[in-house]
Parts: C-alpha cells; sequence; structure tokens
C-alpha cells in the first residue's frame, strides 16, 4: 500500500535555504518541521513572517500537490474565515518548483505559510475545544463540497479507511492475543459489511486527516482554533469519512470516549446535519480507522524501523479505545450520537413485540423462533446477517444460504432467468436437463434420474413413496430423534418433532451411534458395527408386526443425533441389512450435501456407502425452493407405472438456475475443500477452549458440520442443557448465530455457509470463549 513505509525526503537544510532564496525570494532561519512523508521546514523572516517550505515525497504524484494548492485557493475564496495555510508564488508566478536531491531525484518544491500556535496534542482538550473541533471540520467540509480534483479521486492512500482491509495480513504484528482478535474482527466486519455501504453515501473532496498533530491551537486560555493544516491526506469519498476520522484522532483515553464522540459529532451536526445511515456507519468507520496508525506502526517497526515515526508515541493505545468502544457497544455508541444530534434514538425492541404479537394472530400462538428475544433480520451477505437495528451478525447456523447470503452469481442467475421465462416441466427445457445431468454426475453408479419438487420434505415424501412402491413392503426405520420433514408420510421418519413421542405403527427407529454418551464409547473396538446391530432388532420387531422394511432414511451427518461423526462400518452394516431384508436405504442429504461435510460433494459418500435414493432440498437452491430426488432408472420406473408424478413447480426454470448457480460456485470457488479445511481450523479451534471451560464435554463433526456438546460434570456426561440455551443467547450478545442439537438440548449445532473463512472462524471461536467465561 502506497506510503505503509514513509520514506520521507532528506534535503540539507543548506540546499533548502539556496532553493527558497532563488525560486521564493524568502530567507530567514530554518527549523525542521516533522512530516509523516515529505520534508517539511520552517522558514522564520527578518520581518516576523513565517512559512512552511514543503519539498514532496519522490513518489507522490505532482497532481496531488496541484490539487492540495487549488483547493487552499478554494477556501480562501469560499470562506476565508477558516484558518487554512495560504500558498506563496514562486518569483516567476509558478506554485510550485522542481528541485534535485544529492542522489539526483527530483522533488516539487512549495511554500504554504506558516500558521502560529501550538498543536493540539500539547493541549489539554476538553469539551468546549472537541465542540469547536466538531464545528470547524463541518465548516471546513461545506467549504471543500464545490471543489474537485481528478487526482484525489483515484488515488489510493494508506489513511483513507477504505483501504483498511488490506492491512489484515498484518493483523499478526500486534504483541497481544486480544488485540489481535479485536483488529481482525473490526477489519472483517468492515470489509465485508461496512465497505459496501460507502458508494451510496454522499460523498465529496475531504481533508480526511484532522488530528491533534494537524490542528493548530492558539496561546490564549481558553484557546481556539488557530489553524488546520496538511492536506496532502484529501481523498474525494463520503463525507461522513472526515466527521469519523476526527473522532477516532482525538478519541485517544478509552475513559473519554463518549465525550470525544458526543461533543465532535453534535457539533458537526449543527452545521452539517448528518443522515440516519451515516450515523448507524460510524460505529465500524471510526473503530477501523482507529487500527490503521497501531497496524501501521507494526509494519514500520518491522520493516524500517530507522525511519522517524511520530505516531510511534501511540503504541497499542488506539486498540485499547477500540475495545472501550466494543465494550460500550453499537446501539450506546449510536445512541448517544443520535442524542448528542438531537434525534430520537431508533431501538429494534418495540417492533419485535409487535412482530410477535402479529405473527401469534397470523401463524398461530406457538413461536418457533432462535434466540431470546427473537431477531428480526432485513439483510444479509455472506456469512453475515443484519438486524433491524443494523447490527450485523456472523451466521454459524444457517445452512440454506449454502454458498452465503445473496451470493452474488445465484442472485443474478435467479433474476435473469425471471425476467425471462419462469413455466412448469410440462414444456421441454433444457435447463432442468443440464441440472439432472449435472447432478447425476456427481453421484455413483446408477443414481442418475431425477424427480423435482420444492423442498426437502417433499422430496422424502416422493422418496418414501418410491420405496414402498419398488419393495412392495410398508414399514420404515428411522434414527431415533431424527428429523426429515413435515409431510404426514415424513413426520413418521422424524422423531424429534413428534411432541408427544409417539412412534407410528409402522415405524422403528434406531439408536443413534453416539460413541461419547451411548452405550458403546470412543475407543470401543469396532464400536460402529456394534450400534449396528440394532438394525436386527427393528427388522424384527417390524416381521413380529407382520411388516417389512420398506426403507432406511439417514441423516449422513447425523445432525439431530448430536453431530455425529461417520463412524467405519456403521451405515454400510445397516445398509446391508436393510437391503437383506428387502428395503431401500435412502440418503437424505439435505443437510450433509453440496460439499459440507468437506472431502466430498456428498455426506453418504464419508460412510462409504452407495444409496439407494438421494433426496436433497435447502442447499440446492442456496434458500430457493428446490427440492430433488435422484434414483435409478429401475427405481423411477417401477414408481411410475404406479403413479402419474408431476409437481407444477418442482423444476421450473427459474429453481433450475437457482441450483445451477449453486452447482458453479461450488466448483469455482473450490468450496467442497474449503469446507474440509476450514471446518478442520474451526474444531481444532474450539477444542483447545476445553482446557479453559470443563462446560465442553466433547467437540465433534465433520467439515462444517460441528457439533459440541456441554456438560457440567465431565465424568457424569451431566447434560448441561440450560447453560446451552443461555449461551446461545450471550453468543447472540456476541453477534455470533448457533443453534442447539440433540435429544438432551445440550449439544451446540454448528454449520455455516461453506464460504466460511478461517478469519470468520477466529471470530466464532474467540465469541465462544468470552461467551464461556460468562456462564
Amino acid at each position: 500500500m502506497k506510503f505503509l513505509r514513509a520514506n520521507a525526503p532528506r534535503l540539507p537544510l543548506s540546499t533548502i535555504a539556496t532553493a527558497a532564496r532563488e525560486h521564493f525570494g524568502l530567507e530567514g532561519d530554518l527549523s525542521p518541521l516533522y512530516s509523516e512523508r515529505d520534508q517539511n521546514v520552517r522558514l522564520r523572516g527578518a520581518d516576523g513572517s513565517a512559512w512552511v517550505l514543503k519539498i514532496s515525497n519522490a513518489a507522490e504524484d505532482p497532481a496531488i500537490i496541484d490539487c492540495q494548492i487549488a483547493v487552499l485557493r478554494h477556501i480562501e475564496n469560499i470562506d476565508p474565515t477558516i484558518p487554512v495555510p495560504r500558498v506563496h508564488p514562486t518569483l516567476d508566478g509558478a506554485p510550485t518548483k522542481k528541485i534535485k536531491a544529492e542522489d539526483g531525484q527530483e522533488h516539487i518544491f512549495y511554500v504554504f505559510s506558516y500558521l502560529d500556535g501550538r498543536i493540539a496534542g500539547t493541549a489539554n482538550l476538553d469539551t468546549p475545544l472537541y465542540t469547536k473541533i466538531g464545528t470547524m471540520v463541518a465548516r471546513l467540509g461545506r467549504a471543500m463540497r464545490g471543489f474537485f480534483h481528478p487526482a484525489a479521486g483515484t488515488r489510493e492512500l494508506l489513511w483513507d479507511v477504505r483501504m483498511s482491509p488490506r492491512l489484515l495480513p498484518h493483523v499478526e504484528l500486534l504483541a497481544s492475543a486480544e488485540h489481535r482478535r479485536v483488529a481482525r474482527d473490526i477489519l472483517i466486519r468492515f470489509r465485508d459489511g461496512t465497505l459496501p455501504k460507502l458508494p451510496a453515501l454522499r460523498s465529496q473532496l475531504i481533508h480526511g486527516d484532522v488530528h491533534e498533530h494537524n490542528l493548530i491551537l492558539t496561546e490564549t486560555t481558553p484557546p481556539e482554533i488557530a489553524g488546520i493544516i496538511d492536506f496532502g491526506d484529501m481523498i474525494h469519498g463520503p463525507l461522513v469519512l472526515d466527521l469519523a476520522d476526527t473522532i477516532a484522532d482525538f478519541a485517544l483515553d478509552p475513559s473519554r470516549i463518549e465525550e470525544v464522540l458526543t461533543s465532535i459529532a453534535g457539533a458537526y451536526n449543527a452545521v452539517t446535519p448528518l443522515e440516519d445511515v451515516e450515523i448507524d456507519l460510524l460505529y465500524d468507520l471510526v473503530m477501523a480507522r482507529l487500527l490503521i496508525t497501531p497496524l501501521t506502526n507494526a509494519v514500520r517497526a518491522k520493516e524500517t524501523p530507522d525511519e522517524p515515526n511520530y505516531m510511534a508515541e501511540y503504541g497499542d493505545n488506539a486498540i485499547d479505545v477500540c475495545l472501550a468502544i466494543e465494550e460500550m457497544g453499537r446501539r450506546a455508541f449510536t445512541d448517544a450520537v443520535r442524542d448528542a444530534c438531537g434525534l430520537p434514538t431508533v431501538h429494534a425492541d418495540a417492533s419485535i413485540d409487535m412482530l410477535i404479537e402479529r405473527r401469534k394472530r397470523t401463524m398461530g400462538s406457538r413461536l418457533y423462533v432462535f434466540y431470546d428475544p427473537p431477531l428480526h433480520m432485513v439483510r444479509g451477505q455472506g456469512v453475515w446477517l443484519t438486524d433491524a437495528g443494523g447490527r450485523r451478525y456472523l451466521d454459524c447456523y444457517n445452512n440454506v444460504p449454502h454458498v452465503g447470503h445473496c451470493h452474488p452469481q445465484v442472485v443474478e442467475a435467479l433474476t435473469r432467468q425471471i425476467r425471462t421465462l419462469n413455466t412448469n416441466t410440462r414444456y421441454l427445457g433444457e435447463q432442468v436437463l443440464e441440472y439432472s445431468e449435472r447432478l447425476g454426475a456427481t453421484l455413483p453408479g446408477k443414481l442418475k434420474v431425477c424427480a423435482f419438487v420444492n423442498s426437502g420434505s417433499e422430496a422424502n415424501d416422493i422418496a418414501w413413496r418410491m420405496a414402498k412402491t419398488y419393495t412392495g413392503n410398508a414399514g420404515g426405520i428411522t434414527m431415533d430423534f431424527a428429523y426429515h420433514g413435515i409431510t404426514d408420510a415424513v413426520d413418521a421418519f422424524s422423531p424429534s418433532g413428534n411432541m408427544k413421542n409417539s412412534v407410528p405403527p409402522h415405524m422403528r427407529a434406531l439408536t443413534p451411534p453416539d460413541g461419547y454418551r451411548g452405550e458403546h464409547r470412543y475407543g470401543t473396538p469396532d464400536w460402529g458395527r456394534k450400534y449396528a446391530t440394532d438394525a436386527d432388532r427393528a427388522i424384527a420387531s417390524l416381521a413380529e408386526a407382520g411388516m417389512k422394511p420398506a426403507a432406511f432414511m439417514i441423516d449422513s451427518a447425523l445432525m439431530t443425533n448430536g453431530v455425529l461423526e461417520p463412524q467405519p462400518g456403521y451405515v454400510a452394516a445397516v445398509f446391508r441389512k436393510i437391503r437383506a431384508a428387502g428395503g431401500l436405504c435412502i440418503g437424505d442429504e439435505v443437510q450433509s450435501g453440496f460439499g459440507r461435510m468437506g472431502t466430498y460433494m456428498w455426506g453418504h459418500t464419508h460412510h462409504d456407502v452407495v444409496p439407494d435414493i438421494v433426496t436433497i432440498g435447502k442447499p440446492a437452491g442456496n434458500g430457493h425452493p428446490l427440492g430433488i430426488v435422484i434414483t435409478t432408472p429401475e427405481i423411477m420406473e417401477s414408481f411410475l407405472k404406479e403413479f402419474s408424478f408431476f409437481s407444477t413447480f418442482g423444476g421450473n426454470n427459474v429453481s433450475c438456475a437457482a441450483g445451477l448457480a449453486v452447482l458453479d460456485v461450488i466448483e469455482r470457488e473450490g468450496l467442497i475443500e474449503n469446507a474440509r479445511v476450514v471446518g478442520d481450523y474451526l474444531k481444532s479451534g474450539i477444542k483447545t477452549l476445553m482446557a479453559r471451560h470443563a462446560l465442553i464435554g466433547d467437540v465433534r463433526g465433520t467439515g462444517l458440520a460441528l457439533g459440541v456438546e456441554l456438560v457440567t460434570d465431565r465424568q457424569a456426561l451431566t447434560p448441561a442443557a440450560a447453560e446451552t440455551k443461555r449461551l446461545l443467547n450471550l453468543m447472540r450478545d456476541e453477534g455470533v448465530l448457533i443453534g442447539s442439537e440433540g435429544i438432551l438440548g445440550n449439544i451446540l449445532k454448528i454449520r455455516p455457509p461453506i464460504v466460511f473463512q478461517k478469519e470468520h472462524a477466529d471470530i466464532a471461536i474467540a465469541a465462544l470463549d468470552r461467551a464461556l467465561s460468562r456462564i
């Protein structure tokens, strides 16, 4: 990034004195002034006049210097009462002159008036002075708003907060683990959530760098603002950056954040009223700006330790301020700004209460929602969700937006197709055929024929009908506490959703292969096959009732059973027993498919089995309703001989466009391998927390399908159901969304969109660590 390393020029004072005399007609005593990347020298004439002689960095674009000179003249013309430097022309009337250094490099030499006074960094700053600063920054912005220069509109500059995500690779240079954590959280949140919103804000040329070294005060008591200097960091960008940068640069004391925030923001708003969206973004803008100094210091300390760096005096103080703002919280921060601006605070709580009442009236009295109180989500992007109050949450739970919320490629495919055609499969079309062929190509053997519906529930319903038709049998076998859907037929395969815990006469349930608290524990020889013997009991029980199994249905991730890991031999042995008894095996890939478990496209591959029927749902369309049954030609033809199957919306053009886009994204972005790598990383990170938190009993799962079992006693395996429920809300408070699972209600379920990255895993691990510490 330009100017990450300062490399300021160092011309001898004698050379500068000669150039000042020959080109500007100025003589006097010279005193060096600090500048981050230029060389600045004060010249005090015999008549008492004072000037700043500026020798530009050789890497500086001459157009930027032209911009500085032009804007200072513009400000003088628009509002001459604003104390900014005045331009001193050369003897021939030009604004600048090029001079050569001893190494042959050319530097642009120009002169501004010196503003007498003291820098704000030497004063005792208080509320009245912060108020004056806010007023002056707003006035300066108003004076600059009618000016434009192309050089400022295209430059990339270290101090432009929009560039801050580029500092992410340098976070590891910070010494403190907590500082690394907060820096990473802020920059990722800024990159993924705040940055995309900035182009929609009102924008203009701004100073962008009013801090305690660029603000000159009078020597009077109380002090007044004598000048704003250093226009070298001007940018064309969102106007609110001027305010955010100023707040961040004067928020040097963690204990005075609210004073600085409200004084500067309130005074600024009195001159230039803030828009709601600008106020909502201030929290993230201030935090990102604060990080630039410590991260730049860390880079310079490593790579150019001998270069002068006035910022080094601040150390990592800015990150301590970030931590204090984090503790203050987004709502309190934003409320403080709105209050200072005389605006009413806006909370989502009241609207949530109203939504709950409306929902009870229109959808029934029983709420099936996450968290207490529930969240009102209004936007999603990637792995982030945003609620009605503007707060963003890291989504570690939702498997519906499989390749990320609102993935642009999927959204584009949907919108493009719905503008063109959306009809049903009674007409011929290529999309449904291409989608069928591509799905079939991912599956082994004869699993090539598709039936299209609209959800996983429908897919499992049709699969069950196919199995009964093909086998002529009527019995069903499922896992205890399984979930496979909401239709009447599939509800029988879903003991977890049965409030009365009743089992239909034609169904039998198998004991899950739980190596943590089941009959056969981790380390027991051949324990997968030992659990599989329970299928013999189920088959025999059906036989006693005069039935044979038509199908066994299993979720490859064993999600509702606590996200159990694949055990060698278990599913394969059950499949053999079911088939020997005359039944088919249905692989429900709604939760485990499309690469969620990593390494393979389909979860059943982890069990080294090939189902007779595969069903998919939620993730297939990344949120667009889509369900598919994939089976063999023989099973499909057997079904079609008995029934005329057609689904009005199943396989429609838009659904297939979404499905094809999801397949493209998975392949193009390498998401199956990503699920394996990031899943292993996340699992390992959570396991490290076991040493600090005895509440964690077991960490398990495969890829980005993970379960964390919580117990109050690791020896007795006492389920921590109450603690689990509380932890979900604490994680929500931390800005991270997870779910719970298991018949005992004590398992954290973590299954984020598979675009989840290691940096997101770090956020989740740190949040879980903090949340566990609060129980």
